[in-house]
């Protein structure tokens, strides 16, 4: 079980996650996801201490992210059972309430490019096909995610075989800024070896949810985040009246009783947030003017 959470902190607000999950087998992995969090960490909260936008933010800080071989998002995302690489990223812009996102992107690194360009669009989640010629018009030149890592783990991969840990990479991240106004981004690789095309929770609003009221943005089983609606449910708790810590307690009640495996990271607009997840561990990193140094989870 992992909590962590800050009562009426001063903003700006910056929240980062690199995926829920198991790794007691794995401590090397966590100990590289959460360095690199604390690497991006340090780089992007200048940007929104010094008045940048959430929106941007956290845009800049899943693009870090998803070019990081450490985690499933990206570059380094796992590979489905067909030896394609499809990605999935959104973005939620809480001060407009608009999402957008891209579903089964490949032959990119950077899906979380697409659904910021979305946000300019009426037409505001696509497919694989309207990602690559979006990607065409913006002049995204065509780049491959796998990593060697990856491409033997495909390879050795068995039906036997139970899936690794760092399957659940998937990234996020949620800000507070200056100006009140909040957004959420996550991006995911999905589960290696997966039916092709499986879509997973982080390019809808079960995965990633903002607006006036709260941010919140989900890592972990995605069948599960989609089955509880678990962003957009913590946002409407918030809404009704509850601190995003105490919509969070309830919904950790929830997961717990029905054994679901996964997380979140979330502000509200009274400057509360919270990392908190029902797995054993999830790396992830808070920001804000009240602390002398990020805390990392």
């Amino acid at each position: 079980m992992h909590k962590k959470y800050g009562s009426h902190v001063k903003p700006p607000i910056l929240l980062i996650h690199g995926g829920a999950g198991v790794y007691k087998d794995n401590l090397e992995l966590l100990e590289l996801r959460r360095s690199k969090i604390t690497e991006i960490i340090a780089h992007v909260w200048p940007l929104l201490r010094d008045g940048e936008s959430a929106v941007k933010t956290v845009c800049r800080a899943v693009e870090l992210l998803e070019a990081c071989p450490h985690f499933n998002a990206g570059l380094g995302a796992v590979i489905q059972s067909d030896g394609m690489v499809r990605l999935s990223a959104s973005l939620m812009d809480g001060n407009k309430q608009k999402f957008s996102g891209v579903m089964l992107a490949t032959h990119m690194i950077h899906p979380s490019k697409i659904a910021y360009a979305l946000q300019d669009r009426d037409q505001t989640v696509v497919g694989p096909l309207g990602a690559q010629l979006l990607a065409r018009e913006l002049g995204i030149p065509p780049e491959n995610p796998a990593t060697p890592e990856r491409i033997a783990q495909w390879m050795s991969y068995s039906e036997k075989q139970k899936m690794s840990s760092d399957d659940h990479g998937t990234v996020g991240a949620v800000a507070l800024d200056t100006h009140g106004h909040l957004a959420a981004a996550t991006s995911t690789g999905g589960i290696s070896c997966s039916i092709p095309e499986r879509i997973s929770d982080s390019a809808t609003v079960a995965g990633n949810y903002a607006s006036k009221f709260a941010a919140i943005s989900c890592t972990g089983v995605g069948e599960q985040i989609v089955n509880d609606g678990v962003a957009v449910k913590i946002e409407t708790r918030v809404r009704d009246g509850c601190s995003i810590i105490e919509a969070s307690n309830q919904t950790c009640e929830e997961a717990n009783e029905r054994q679901c495996q996964y997380g979140w990271i979330g502000i509200d607009s009274k400057g509360n947030w919270v990392m908190y997840s029902t797995t054993d561990e999830m790396p992830c990193g808070a920001m804000s003017l009240d602390c002398g140094n990020a805390i990392i989870g």
